[in-house]
């Protein structure tokens, strides 16, 4: 069992059961299981079982072939034109909601991600999901980063409708909770602008793609165990998402500035308009940097839960840079003083000649100063902000 992909060998404790006692103790919390082993046979997919909900329609299963086993759990041939993934661990419903609340799931129609035909789902879990994919791309290198970039921008246009407003406290919040689980010396937040905003929640990984002919659609997929355990599963910005992509490939392959700028501007130009206002990219807001981080803590998160030191070094070498950005960051949070500052002293030269306690003429000059100190310190502060790439 331990040799399992999705097996968290590096985080179970010496004290927890085996899968079959339905909950397994980890150093980051409980995962719950059940028994999925009966859905790797045929006979379990000749009716749809008693327990339970069943999203969409039930398969019709001619064959059964593992094709693959990565770090969320099983994926089926079940057919010539289905596969399925099976989940061991209770991670949440994201996929059963995505289904049953129609518009989500109107609105990604015709878009470039492959959407479940069948959820079963039980007690407020995904347990088997289908989708009607005849042919899966599994770890493949062979993609166009920017144009998955660009894919990735029409599907957020096509759910910024449904967009929630910006909660960078839960966002932060978030930041804290992971950064408290995996005991880092990190200590990174963020403001975040009005045109950064929640997206309905889609669990995407260039691990598992679905072909179509010469095209690469994305899978809604369920989320990552690493996350069930180390945070609330929050609506995120679509920047979110794609600095998870960005740090698979960044990982994989390498990038460069090049790389990023290209990739970030591939998804802008698809994104909604307010995407790509200056605040909704500025470092000094958050931006691209803030959720690089996000993806790089649970790059380190999975590391750890799956004993994975390649990974985990990969990730560490990433951290070690980020109190070079905080510096540059904190020198910035200085010029910004330098604004409430001056307005501050406008004031003061203001009631200075209300109560008569200096001339009008000094009370006017300090306060032109003071107002043209805070103008230049607010220009520097933004014409310093460090590029999004």
């Amino acid at each position: 069992m331990d040799e399992s992909p999705w097996w968290p060998s590096g985080i179970v404790t010496e004290d927890s059961q085996d899968i079959s006692s339905g909950r397994i103790q980890t150093v980051f919390g409980t995962l719950e299981t059940w028994s999925y082993q009966e859905c790797l046979a045929p006979n379990w997919w000749q009716k749809p079982p008693e327990e339970g909900i069943i999203w969409g329609q039930w398969p019709k299963v001619s064959e059964i072939e593992i094709l693959h086993q990565d770090r969320k759990g099983y994926l089926l041939r079940i057919n010539e034109k289905q596969i399925a993934r099976v989940v061991p661990f209770n991670l949440g419903n994201d996929l059963s909601r995505l289904m049953h609340y129609s518009p989500w799931s109107d609105a990604l129609k015709g878009q470039m991600i492959t959407l479940p035909s069948m959820v079963y789902h039980v007690k407020n879990n995904d347990r088997v999901i289908v989708y009607n994919c005849s042919d899966v791309a599994i770890n493949t290198e062979d993609f166009d980063s920017d144009k998955l970039a660009a894919n990735l921008g029409t599907i957020h246009s096509a759910l910024h409708d449904f967009a929630t407003p910006n909660t960078e406290r839960r966002w932060n919040d978030r930041l804290k909770d992971i950064e408290s689980e995996l005991k880092v010396t990190t200590l990174w937040r963020a403001p975040h602008s009005k045109f950064t905003v929640g997206l309905p929640r889609l669990n995407l990984d260039l691990a598992l793609l679905c072909k179509e002919q010469d095209e690469l659609l994305f899978i809604a997929d369920v989320r990552s165990p690493v996350e069930h355990l180390m945070c609330h599963a929050d609506r995120l910005p679509g920047l979110a998402n794609l600095m998870l992509i960005e740090q698979q490939i960044s990982f994989a392959k390498g990038m460069d500035e090049d790389d990023r700028k290209s990739m970030l501007e591939a998804y802008l130009a698809e994104a909604p308009k307010s995407y790509s206002q200056k605040k909704a990219v500025s470092t000094l807001m958050g931006g691209p940097w803030i959720w690089r981080y996000h993806a790089v803590l649970f790059a380190m998160g999975e590391a750890r839960f799956f004993g994975d030191e390649i990974l985990g070094g990969k990730a560490q070498k990433w951290l070690n840079d980020v109190s070079r950005i905080q510096a540059h960051l904190g020198v910035l949070r200085l010029w910004k003083s330098g604004l409430w500052g001056g307005i501050i002293g406008a004031v003061i030269a203001f009631f200075a000649w209300r109560m008569e306690s200096t001339s009008p003429t000094l009370a006017g000059i300090a306060g032109v100063i003071c107002l043209l100190g805070a103008f230049a310190c607010n220009m520097i502060y933004w014409s310093k902000d460090p590029q999004p790439y």
